[in-house]
């Protein structure tokens, strides 16, 4: 299934998958709302932020260029502004993974001391022989567990696809540009 996915794609004499990116000018590429930012600071458009990450996703980690084609000739400076401007962007998006990374991975050590101290009451509370002493004892135990389980879950559910996507980002940041 991989290297049928892969042969959709062209390679270049390098072995290279080339991801081409067609469109009647540069301007496209970039979001309308901050029309009056340069180049640098402006966002990509969504849609073309994702075909580069599903493009990623999909060849794994066969090496790739991603060509540009415009039907408007642009000149030397905008090409230069345009590698710059989608490695900054990409910088950026892997800025806010590395925050929401390291804020699940809080959250998770959060749970984790959580669960352990209700554990620990259970477990104190449990050899008592008052009826509400062990109801309190059976509480903190299921109370203890969840968080156990919570903080397991975000690690294994939630901060390792933020991982993967972080590495798509990266690989990203550092593909060689080129323009046909």
């Amino acid at each position: 299934m991989k290297n049928s996915i892969i042969q959709r794609y062209d390679k270049n004499q390098d072995d290279e998958i080339i991801i081409k990116i067609y469109s009647s000018k540069i301007e496209d590429l970039y979001e309308n709302y901050d029309k009056k930012s340069t180049f640098i600071k402006k966002d990509l458009k969504e849609d073309l932020e994702n075909y580069l990450i599903e493009s990623v996703e999909e060849i794994g980690n066969h090496p790739f260029i991603i060509e540009f084609s415009f039907d408007e000739k642009s000149d030397l400076s905008s090409d230069e502004k345009l590698k710059k401007s989608i490695k900054e962007y990409f910088e950026y998006l892997q800025f806010l993974k590395q925050k929401d990374m390291k804020k699940q991975l809080k959250n998770s050590f959060i749970l984790l001391i959580i669960g352990f101290v209700f554990v620990s009451i259970s477990f104190n509370l449990g050899e008592n022989k008052f009826f509400i002493y062990k109801l309190i004892s059976e509480g903190a135990m299921v109370a203890g567990w969840v968080s156990l389980w919570e903080a397991l879950a975000t690690i294994l559910i939630k901060w390792l696809p933020l991982k993967n996507k972080l590495s798509i980002l990266k690989k990203i940041t550092k593909a060689k540009i080129k323009y046909s």
